[in-house]
């Protein structure tokens, strides 16, 4: 089948609600009852999905909630998006999308929130009154990270390496903090879509190759934003070691490992992509469930998440 379901049977959460039947206070868990939560049956688009954590985020939350939500990981090949995910948006109440299909879902959607339009890059689908919205919160879990670095860029140059669906909501988030130089790494500068130049250019961000790191320069945060050093491929990392020594603040949005390569050879604050993810599905849950969720669910969440 093209398109795969992929059922967690031993997702911490499930086995928890196996041994408790009764829905009894368990250690450790705490649960906030504010009103009753409509049942959702939501999930994550993408093309391979083995290594995510998002359901657990997700089920810690409905656990939390006292809600029963469900929320699965959605295979879908290449080959067949096109084909398939109409019917996939008809199935779902809403969706988180990820590479590569953050562009490629637009179309598809009937309105885009300001913040998703303005990235060119959906990574929450969500139905309101009939109708398909495509919202980015990739941007808001970025910008919250940045803060817990106490990262502050006004000025202050930026070096990005990759430029997929998430390194545009990084970029909007550090033209909109006012950064001076924003550098945009590629492989292969002079392969780099029009769509994405279009996208760059109106930023004022520079296009570069990796061999333009060895030149000496001011520049204050580094972000990873490509999969390199991602579990299964550990070990690796997309720079050497001393040049990801320079920089005072580095963000590895990877987040398996904890620790990937090139934060262990970062030398400045640093953070993985945790915190990013936690953010972005909390801000994914709020626009589902139309409420704000408690900070305190929030930071427990992100708590158990970081053990």
């Amino acid at each position: 089948m093209p398109v795969r379901a992929i059922h967690n049977p031993l997702n911490p959460l499930n086995l928890l609600n196996l041994l408790n039947p009764l829905n009894l206070h368990t250690e450790g868990v705490s649960k906030v009852h504010s009103r009753k939560e409509p049942i959702m049956k939501l999930g994550l688009l993408g093309e391979v999905l083995g290594h995510s954590l998002s359901p657990v985020i997700h089920e810690k939350l409905f656990q939390k909630l006292g809600i029963s939500s469900t929320y699965e990981l959605i295979e879908i090949s290449g080959d067949t998006f096109q084909k398939d995910l109409p019917g996939l948006l008809g199935r779902y109440d809403g969706l988180n999308v990820t590479i590569p299909y953050k562009v490629d879902v637009i179309p598809f959607l009937d309105e885009l929130s300001k913040e998703a339009a303005t990235i060119g890059a959906v990574n929450t689908i969500a139905r309101k009154k009939s109708r398909l919205m495509g919202f980015n919160t990739d941007y808001m879990g970025f910008s919250r990270t940045l803060d817990r670095i106490d990262c502050r860029m006004e000025g202050k140059d930026a070096v990005v390496l990759g430029h997929g669906g998430a390194s545009r909501a990084i970029i909007q988030c550090l033209f909109d903090r006012k950064a001076g130089e924003i550098h945009v790494i590629s492989r292969h500068p002079d392969k780099v879509d029009e769509d994405f130049l279009s996208f760059a250019e109106k930023r004022n961000v520079k296009i570069e190759s990796y061999d333009s790191l060895q030149e000496k320069g001011d520049r204050y945060l580094l972000v990873n934003a490509t999969p390199v050093g991602m579990y299964p491929k550990t070990g690796v990392s997309p720079l050497p070691s001393d040049i990801a020594a320079v920089f005072p603040r580095v963000v590895d949005i990877i987040y398996n490992p904890a620790e990937t390569k090139l934060l262990h050879d970062a030398r400045g604050k640093c953070m993985n992509g945790m915190y990013m993810l936690v953010m972005q599905a909390m801000a994914a849950e709020e626009i589902w469930m139309d409420r704000d969720i408690p900070e305190k669910v929030i930071d427990e969440i992100v708590e158990e998440m970081a053990q």
